[in-house]
């Protein structure tokens, strides 16, 4: 007996089991545990103060944070939990990567081999660096996308609707995310198509309205923040400025996934068409996000469908090769997001991340001839 769902068919019986479940989101408990207790102590610098302001003042005239007055949810929500500040902020951090990375291995489960995309999820350059500096909105963010991942396969509107309704008072990143199935279902053969609009009309409304009511009656703004200067480059202006070395770019661009951008354009074309329609519809929100945040940190965000695709490459090469790419690759992206001394430097990394990503690729093009 098969359940269809979203463009492709799988056994009842592949990994939707509870005792599956079960491991996946224990597997991302410990992944996520060790990558935390990898990180310094605190990070050079950090937004905290500025989301610290929203405990306890999250809806007063004149705030002074510039961008980060609009994102209430998380600090208004953590300021419900009886714990200190430091603890809070990291418990968050490990519990909202735990439920991310069990949903997001689980969703693609019949593709994909769930303990692979926990690996290459939990060591991505976005994850390392909320583990790196967990006092953002920016895992909270996380989880949304792949919840966005999972309602998309499983087409549930409402829920996803919901979802971002709520979400843009964590980060505006949602509203971006809300758009991205919106655009994947103009290449889908769904009915009723245009519910997959819902969740980005109502997001950005709501979105922009709260910013234009708190600029006109509470006296907050935008402006000193360099992602507001759209005509001027934003924040991919400042930083293509900042860094002048063409090498230095691009292993900033590098860095978010490592050779998983590789194994994700590998395992796009053998992906079920739902994920490779999610794909496309990420190109632009993504693109938007590059152009007004910090590039690696903005495609960071894209883990929820490089890491599926990726996952998908690997989980049809050979196990030795799969898992010797992801675990290297993942050790990679890891030390360059949580700047750790605990691991070699990078550019030693580099050489056993290359000759495991030259294997795995040598080994699908050795089983498909």
């Amino acid at each position: 007996m098969h359940r269809s769902g979203a463009g492709f068919a799988y056994p009842l019986d592949v990994p939707k089991r509870a005792s599956t479940w079960l491991l996946v989101l224990l597997l991302n408990a410990a992944l996520s545990a060790a990558i935390a207790g990898m990180a310094p102590r605190e990070p050079a610098m950090s937004d905290r103060a500025d989301y610290e302001h929203n405990f306890d003042r999250w809806i007063t005239a004149l705030c002074p944070n510039s961008v980060f007055c609009y994102r209430i949810l998380v600090p208004v929500l953590l300021n419900f939990v009886p714990m200190d500040a430091g603890p809070r902020w990291r418990a968050y951090q490990w519990l909202a990567h735990t439920a991310t990375g069990t949903v997001a291995a689980m969703a693609v489960a019949p593709m994909a081999a769930p303990a692979i995309t926990s690996i290459m999820l939990q060591s991505s350059f976005g994850f390392t660096y909320t583990a790196y500096d967990p006092y953002s909105a920016d895992p909270f963010v996380f989880l949304i996308a792949a919840l966005t991942l999972h309602l998309w396969l499983i087409d549930r509107t409402l829920a996803m609707t919901l979802m971002a309704a709520v979400g843009v008072f964590a980060k505006e990143t949602v509203a971006l995310i809300a758009t991205v199935p919106a655009l994947a279902v103009m290449v889908s053969e769904r009915t009723r198509r245009w519910r997959w609009w819902l969740p980005a009309i109502v997001a950005w409304p709501i979105l922009l309205f709260f910013h234009w009511y708190m600029d006109t009656y509470a006296g907050w703004s935008v402006r000193a923040n360099p992602s507001s200067n759209l005509l001027t480059g934003s924040w991919l202006g400042l930083w293509w400025r900042n860094n002048p070395s063409l090498i230095g770019k691009a292993m900033l661009l590098f860095a978010p996934f490592g050779f998983g951008w590789i194994f994700a354009l590998l395992g796009y074309r053998s992906a079920a068409p739902a994920l490779r329609q999610l794909a496309l519809g990420a190109v632009l929100p993504i693109a938007a996000l590059v152009y007004v945040q910090a590039p690696e940190r903005a495609l960071g965000n894209a883990f929820f469908v490089v890491v599926p695709l990726a996952s998908v490459f690997l989980s049809r090469v050979p196990r030795p090769a799969a898992w010797a790419a992801a675990i290297t690759n993942g050790l990679l992206t890891a030390k360059i997001g949580l700047s750790t001394t605990l691991l070699p430097s990078s550019s030693i990394l580099l050489i056993p991340a290359t000759l495991s990503a030259a294997w795995a690729i040598a080994s699908a093009r050795r089983q498909s001839a």
